[in-house]
């Protein structure tokens, strides 16, 4: 059957859940609001079944998540905006407080809004070609999910800085180097660190890692609730700016000539 948007899907198997992106066919994976809805969906059931613990990986080995797909960008202003930017809270924020860990597994490219997904996991492992990006500044946006307290929070405030004003491209060993992601390897590699990493939290007792996890997420939950607003707010003020406007123009009119 063909697709034309990103999928989303889950299992549980053994006590391990997965949550599972499955990109178009021949496209990147990219998010729009039926995808996430569909996110929810899953990630409510994932909370429903109550794993020891859940993997979210993309079926893609050339993209994790890119963000935001070209119908969002091309249908986005100062009124979607803000339904768009509370919308990817509430998934995000679904996603990390699930009770039991959770780990993204990063192969390909993680940008943007994908990047914040997986940031939204207590852990990121990586392939060893990853690349990731906090790269909305480009067409004149800014992280809208959370990325800008989670990015903080993974990396320190000026580092945070440093790699979303420059939208500066991140390759796996720097990402781990400065704390962005937290094991690097080849695929074989993430593969055994997969099994091991399960074993260990399958081994230890799952109200233990729930009420730590509670407790590590608790302290951050007012915090949480007033960046959602406070991206939503400043989305807004980036979309009134002439130059977002142009830039966004830009980039559409540049990938319709692609099509």
């Amino acid at each position: 059957m063909s697709m034309n948007k990103t999928q989303v899907t889950y299992e549980v198997e053994n006590g391990i859940g997965t949550l599972l992106l499955v990109p178009p066919e021949g496209k990147p994976l990219t998010l729009d609001g039926e995808v996430m809805v569909e996110l929810e969906q899953a990630i409510a059931g994932l909370a429903a079944e109550a794993p020891r613990m859940v993997w979210v990986r993309s079926m893609s080995e050339r993209f994790f998540c890119v963000g935001a797909n070209l119908n969002v960008l091309q249908n986005t202003n100062e009124e979607t905006i803000v339904p768009w930017v509370m919308q990817g809270h509430r998934v995000l924020n679904m996603l990390e407080d699930l009770s039991m860990p959770v780990v993204a597994v990063v192969e390909g490219y993680a940008m943007g809004g994908g990047l914040e997904l997986a940031m939204a996991c207590d852990l990121i492992f990586a392939a060893d070609g990853a690349k990731l990006a906090q790269s909305e500044a480009g067409l004149g946006f800014i992280p809208g999910w959370g990325g800008t307290r989670r990015l903080a929070g993974r990396i320190g405030v000026a580092k945070a800085k440093y790699y979303y004003y420059s939208g500066a491209m991140i390759d796996a060993p720097k990402a781990a180097e400065i704390g962005l992601v937290d094991f690097v390897g080849s695929k074989e590699e993430i593969e055994a660190e997969r099994g091991r990493f399960s074993t260990a939290v399958a081994a230890n007792n799952s109200n233990s890692l729930t009420q730590f996890k509670t407790i590590l997420n608790q302290q951050e939950r007012a915090a949480r609730d007033e960046n959602a607003a406070v991206e939503a707010f400043r989305s807004i003020s980036c979309l009134q700016d002439p130059d977002t406007k142009q830039r966004l123009h830009d980039f559409l009119t540049k990938k319709g000539k692609k099509v």
